[in-house]
């Protein structure tokens, strides 16, 4: 009687165990199912329903070429604003940046305008002798906003009114070379032209750049004539000996830029014997001995500086000797 009771409690235990492990197991099943999520349907869109709204093709509805590796710059026929009657224009890029900063052309145009404030200021002294420094101020601002509007950087300043400007200051450069009324005119007009651009504001007038060539723009004489007193009225005596030089390195930095840019110049087509493989050496020497300025005023080494400056004297030199400005 014992056996067979512990044999039934036996069965009855094994029983119940199966049981809860079976139970078990079906809710770790329910729990390793995922539920099914109930999706929105995807809209249905009638047919042509956005036939007025989007373009089947967009490129379909571009107009004019495709321009690679040119740069679109913006030059109205009023102050570079095709929404007052001007047009945009192209003009090619060039690497002035690594020649010349944004805020060296900035600075020497500001400069430049204060100069032709007391040159153009009457007919008496405009005739009397003034009109030639007028020439060379007006020369050096067209020059600049020649070099604005190849530049290479968005950062710098009047890049939409630059061939504009470069056009308008480049007449009355040539026009300024004798000192009759009519010069000292169109001068004070540009004078007034130029005062407006400074103070942030535009010009007026219409833009050919079809034609475009540097030798319209600028001579080769009064670069000559800005480059010798970058030379000798500021590298030179600034550049001589440590003091002058930490007393007045913004200025030889300024200068060395300055003639870096305007030696390039003189290699571009359209200027007297620029192609001149011989010609252009000197050139490219001065700009090169100019880099090398900067340079120097970076590590602070006027032994550098005064080197170079004499590189620049020493090209001059030979330069005139064959050619003349």
């Amino acid at each position: 009687m014992k056996t067979h009771t512990r044999i039934a409690m036996i069965l009855l235990a094994t029983f119940a165990f199966t049981a809860t492990g079976i139970s078990l197991i079906a809710q770790d099943n329910e729990k390793s199912e995922p539920k099914k999520v109930r999706r929105v349907r995807l809209p249905k869109f009638k047919e042509k329903e956005f036939e007025n709204i989007f373009f089947d093709d967009v490129f379909s509805q571009l107009q004019g070429e495709r321009t690679l590796g040119t740069r679109i710059v913006d030059n109205g026929g009023t102050g570079g604003n095709p929404a007052e009657g001007g047009s945009p224009t192209q003009s090619a890029t060039f690497d002035w940046s690594k020649l010349i900063t944004s805020t060296t052309l900035e600075d020497e145009i500001k400069s430049l305008k204060l100069k032709i404030d007391t040159t153009v200021n009457t007919p008496s002294q405009f005739q009397g002798g003034g009109y030639g420094k007028a020439r060379l101020h007006f020369s050096m601002v067209a020059a600049l906003f020649g070099i604005i509007a190849e530049y290479d950087m968005e950062d710098v300043r009047w890049k939409k009114e630059a061939v504009l400007s470069r056009d308008l200051f480049a007449k009355v450069a040539a026009n300024c070379k004798v000192g009759s009324q009519q010069a000292f005119n169109e001068a004070k007009l540009r004078k007034a032209d130029l005062g407006d651009l400074v103070g942030g504001n535009g010009i007026q007038g219409q833009v050919n750049d079809k034609d475009f060539s540097w030798g319209n723009v600028v001579d080769r004489a009064p670069l000559m004539q800005r480059l010798e007193i970058s030379v000798e009225e500021v590298l030179a005596p600034f550049t001589a000996n440590a003091s002058e030089f930490e007393a007045n390195i913004d200025d030889v930095l300024h200068e060395a830029e300055l003639v870096a840019a305007l030696s390039e110049l003189l290699c571009k087509e359209g200027l007297e014997d620029a192609g001149d493989d011989f010609y252009e050496g000197f050139a490219k020497q001065m700009r090169d001995a100019a880099r090398e300025i900067t340079d120097a005023v970076k590590l602070n080494n006027q032994e550098s500086a005064s080197k170079a400056v004499g590189t620049i004297r020493q090209s001059c030199s030979e330069c005139h000797e064959n050619y003349r400005a």
